[in-house]
């Protein structure tokens, strides 16, 4: 007995002596990135051309094709606030509504590159108005901010590309290789009339971009605990979605005499039991190249963790599984989104209708997800189906962080921001650069905006704004992005 207790000493000791090791000699990768010297923008007249661009309502109706009204209307906007990209470059308006820009580049040989954004933006509730501190297609300058929907979700991404891209044209500069621009005018619908149609134009064409970068990642602030710099978050990867739907029938009749279980009791008790049983969860490919890029900079208790996920990785899972803003990182996330059933309160519902709305994980799939669905619920008398087959993606693969896509980012990054961290991550979201991976394994989801937690909520809710200065140094990001393009 003695011995077993020696060898047990004796082996808690080593995995001490290999766990404090490992996080002791974690240090921060040296990149060099000299501070780039700013462009000289048009500051006033960029954010006039930014405001201009917010007060045309191009909202994406759930279940309804783009407004090409609005959309013909934000399209003549951007003609006439940028000349000199109208004059240099090719442009393309699809039939659908998508724009398709080809800057030239001086080595035709050279794979393109493709910058992206969407030019639509989420509804605004009619109830929701009165809750905006300035209307949301004011486009208002005040208390240090431009108000208005899409100044963050994206049109802020479609409207620097093009200013950075007419600043350096005036400057006479010509990429060395062939730039894209693409913007799609659903992607806040699924992207079925603007970027699938895009991508599908390219693929026709034999298009096959050396990178892609889209909306996604931003640079944040007071996000994780121990993480004193800004983090700039470049997406690698992205969640798929599958809505679920779940229907039941009921007898009718008189609400005096009701059977067991009405079509409403009956829809009820598998949602419960959906919620009850959540997807299993664990740490993603995409998560561990976060937490390596991360580890180095955290205090040393928390770098003894991420730089050890072999041994603590399942307290990791654990401990984030407890905030529901992280959670969605390391499982399939169940959100019961949406139920309707019944027409008066005395009379039982002939029928009752719930979706839920499924991010999908890499490693599992719609389908997967359906099965597991099914399995739960386990009643013959609930039907589970996934109708919407436009709105259903699998997750995206994951590309690799040692292209020159993601140098160009991350070298790009540093030269503006010069104090952020930049990190690879998992996009919960969803948007439409995963349509893009079938052109290219290097897909990239980051705009450079300078933000913290509460800019989040903003996103597809209410007083959504970004200070004028901030939307300036997007500006100069892209110039800086571009200008590294090679």
């Amino acid at each position: 007995m003695k011995r077993v207790g020696a060898f047990f000493v004796f082996a808690i000791l080593v995995v001490a002596i290999v766990v404090i090791a490992r996080a002791a000699l974690l240090k921060p990768v040296a990149v060099s990135a000299p501070p780039a010297a700013p462009i000289a923008l048009d500051d006033a007249g960029a954010v006039e051309r930014f405001i201009a661009a917010i007060r045309i309502p191009t909202e994406s109706q759930f279940g309804q094709p783009p407004d090409q009204a609005a959309m013909s209307k934000f399209r003549d906007q951007l003609q006439q606030s940028f000349p000199r990209v109208h004059a240099t470059m090719q442009r393309e308006v699809l039939p659908d509504g998508g724009l398709l820009f080809t800057w030239k580049g001086r080595d035709p040989s050279l794979a393109p590159v493709i910058l992206m954004g969407h030019m639509d933006v989420v509804p605004v509730p009619s109830e929701a108005l009165p809750l905006w501190k300035h209307q949301p297609y004011s486009g208002d300058t005040a208390d240090g901010f431009i108000w208005g929907r899409g100044t963050l979700d994206d049109k802020i991404h479609v409207l620097s590309l093009l200013e950075a891209a007419e600043t350096l044209i005036g400057r006479g500069f010509t990429p060395p290789r062939t730039i894209l621009l693409a913007f799609g005018d659903d992607e806040e619908n699924g992207g079925k009339f603007g970027a699938q149609k895009i991508v599908k134009l390219l693929r026709d064409r034999g298009v096959h971009p050396d990178f892609v970068v889209d909306e996604g990642g931003i640079i944040i602030s007071g996000m994780i605990p121990g993480i004193t710099r800004p983090l700039a978050l470049i997406g690698i990867a992205e969640k798929g979605i599958v809505d679920v739907e779940l229907t039941t029938t009921g007898v009718g009749g008189h609400s005096s005499a009701p059977p067991r279980h009405t079509a409403i009791g009956q829809l009820s008790a598998a949602l419960a039991r959906l919620e009850a049983h959540p997807f299993p969860s664990s740490i993603t490919p995409a998560g561990r190249e976060e937490y390596a890029a991360i580890a180095p900079y955290m205090p040393f208790s928390k770098r003894l963790v991420l730089a050890n996920l072999w041994l603590f990785g399942p307290l990791l899972v654990h401990t984030g599984m407890k905030d529901h803003e992280l959670a969605g990182s390391f499982h399939t996330t169940t959100a019961e989104t949406m139920i309707s059933g019944g027409f008066k309160s005395n009379a039982l519902p002939p029928s009752a209708k719930a979706i839920v709305n499924f991010r999908i994980l890499p490693g599992e799939t719609a389908a997967s997800v359906l099965d597991r669905v099914r399995n739960i619920v386990n009643d013959p008398a609930v039907s589970v189906s996934a109708p919407d087959v436009a709105e259903t993606r699998d997750p995206s693969p994951i590309s690799p962080i040692d292209s020159d896509g993601y140098r160009t980012l991350s070298t790009s990054i540093r030269q503006v921001f010069p104090d952020v961290i930049v990190s690879p991550f998992l996009l919960t979201a969803a948007t439409d650069s995963s349509f893009y991976t079938a052109l290219t394994p290097n897909v990239y989801r980051f705009l450079a905006v300078e933000s913290d937690p509460s800019v989040l909520a903003m996103i597809h809710g209410l007083n959504e704004r970004i200070a004028p200065e901030k939307y300036l140094k997007t500006v100069q990001f892209t110039a800086q992005m571009i200008q590294n393009i090679r």
